[in-house]
């Protein structure tokens, strides 16, 4: 038996890193909100519900379904290890067994569901005398319009927060969480008035944008999302405020797009849970990849790494369908670049503008019906020249008799032969070489098994 497994004595003494969360146990009620989530599964009537937790959370998620498990009498499964990031509700896995709703951990990119969902956000601590303070030296009463944002975990204080702002810029605007979808929701968030009055997120052109967290993909979306006068962050932890330019980051963004419209074979990266708008950008990234002439192809290799994309050399460029939270979108480590599905129409639908002073990282945005919605125009019979090869782009524009679409045809694509990608491969496989090797007679090879060999000193 010794040949197949290794001694006992080693996994006896193995040590096994646990990582001990910082919350205690007994504040685990009003934490992680564990008699509002009773009271919301009493009051819709759910049977059987999923929580789901992210990494750092696991190791308390035992102690909260026995929580939960003691006031309402449920069915609960624990869910960890989501297919793509833990800030998307995991709706795929809740389906599996037939789950009616899912209790979300930590933080989230409050992305539209298909299933009901309680969303419990993570708490930190703020000192609101700190922020005061801070904010009184840097910005004055009759400042440039000002709207003040807020990271999801200060949410448990949020009420103390809008009351020290209002109170010291009474004309000024605040961004507020918004779980539910409504009109003016973005990013998960509706900007209002101290009156409650609702604003829209072009209304903020001429405002001084400040939002109070850390460094990180949130904060980061809407500065380059939401076309502010200025974007600043305040960092309760490093104690200092920070002006936000994205000027590099944009200049790269138009790189990007025309490394786009060079591009032959386009991979539509899907990094994002089934739902209807999933369905709907694929089909509509397919759409616009047809009507320009250029092949598309759907990857879905799960969580994407540098490996994996290595795999198909013949995609010149992705466009990654994924929640606006994930940064890959900035990862340079990968052989093709990777875009935005809105960099992805701007390069190819002409009734985009070419030059902008927004992004849009969210692409529901881009749906019909939608704030940033635009009709699918068919690319125009004119001759561009990449401003990256300096080759032309010519395009011309045929009818199809058959269906009456029309085709779009680069002038300047040589005709492939079939199979001319694997031609171009520097390793196209296991060859077999039949006739060519020489017949050896029988040897003995090794015995034993990986963990060691007969002909392997001990």
């Amino acid at each position: 038996m010794s040949n197949f497994t290794t001694d006992g004595k080693i996994c006896i003494e193995r040590e096994l890193e646990v990582s001990k969360s910082e919350i205690e146990f007994d504040n685990l009620i009003q934490r992680y909100n564990i008699t509002e989530i009773c009271n919301w599964i009493k009051e819709h009537n759910f049977s059987k519900v999923c929580l789901q937790f992210p990494d750092e959370l696991i190791g308390v998620s035992a102690a909260i379904y026995q929580e939960i498990k003691k006031n309402i009498n449920v069915d609960l499964y624990i869910l960890g290890d989501t297919s793509y990031a833990s800030c998307c509700v995991d709706s795929v896995a809740a389906m599996h067994v037939q789950s009616d709703a899912v209790i979300h951990f930590g933080h989230s990119c409050f992305t539209k569901t298909n299933i009901p969902v309680y969303t419990v956000l993570p708490k930190k601590d703020l000192s609101i005398d700190a922020i005061e303070l801070f904010l009184q030296g840097h910005f004055k009463p009759d400042d440039t319009k000002l709207c003040l944002f807020y990271d999801a975990e200060y949410e448990h204080c949020k009420d103390n927060i809008m009351a020290m702002w209002f109170r010291h810029y009474p004309q000024a605007l605040m961004g507020h969480l918004e779980m539910n979808e409504c009109l003016n929701r973005f990013l998960g968030r509706t900007v209002k008035n101290e009156a409650g009055d609702e604003f829209t997120m072009e209304s903020l052109r001429d405002c001084i944008c400040i939002y109070i967290g850390s460094k990180g993909q949130t904060v980061f979306n809407f500065s380059i999302s939401v076309p502010a006068l200025k974007w600043f962050l305040l960092d309760p932890d490093e104690k200092k405020l920070e002006h936000l330019e994205e000027t590099i980051w944009f200049r790269r963004r138009r790189f990007l797009i025309e490394k786009c419209k060079d591009a032959n074979v386009i991979g539509i990266l899907v990094c994002k849970l089934a739902g209807e708008q999933t369905k709907q950008i694929i089909k509509r990234m397919k759409q616009i990849c047809k009507i320009n002439g250029k092949k598309s192809y759907i990857v879905s290799v799960g969580k994407p790494n540098v490996a994996k994309l290595a795999n198909f050399p013949e995609i010149d460029i992705y466009v990654m369908i994924a929640c606006p939270e994930n940064d890959l979108y900035n990862n340079r480590d990968f052989y093709r670049p990777i875009i935005y599905p809105f960099e992805l129409e701007v390069a190819l639908n002409s009734n985009r503008e070419q030059y902008y002073n927004y992004h849009v990282t969210d692409y529901d945005d881009l749906l019909p019906g939608k704030r940033h919605h635009l009709e699918i125009d068919h690319i125009k019979q004119e001759t561009d020249i990449s401003l990256i090869t300096g080759k032309i782009r010519e395009t011309k524009i045929q009818s199809n008799e058959e269906g009456g679409m029309e085709v779009a045809e680069k002038q300047n694509w040589a005709l492939e032969s079939i199979g001319q990608n694997l031609q171009d491969r520097s390793w196209k496989g296991l060859e077999q070489k039949l006739g060519e090797t020489d017949v050896k007679n029988v040897e003995e090879g090794r015995k034993g098994i990986p963990l060691q060999y007969s002909n392997e000193p001990e």
